[in-house]
């Protein structure tokens, strides 16, 4: 297998993780407002918590999306020149 297929497999595997990282404190965050609709104050901090860690999960996210960008771009543009070489 080319290495350039493992790179992206590997990218792809990582953004899926992080993709589902994501929905995961998502979740977790929605299942925390609704019990803190009137009850414990801790529960709001925790929420707190949650969704600064759902909002750096975004940015690691969108991060990895633009280093895929550019690894496909670097990855398209070497292998044009070698194509036209062979045909």
């Amino acid at each position: 297998m080319p290495i350039e297929v493992q790179i992206i497999s590997i990218i792809f595997g990582a953004l899926g993780g992080v993709g589902a990282l994501s929905v995961t404190l998502w979740f977790k965050l929605k299942k925390k407002e609704l019990e803190i609709r009137g009850t414990d104050p801790e529960l709001g901090r925790e929420v707190d918590v949650l969704r600064e860690d759902l909002n750096d999960t975004r940015a690691l996210l969108a991060d990895m999306q633009e280093r895929l960008d550019f690894t496909e771009r670097v990855l398209t543009a070497g292998r044009a020149p070698q194509e036209d070489r062979s045909g």
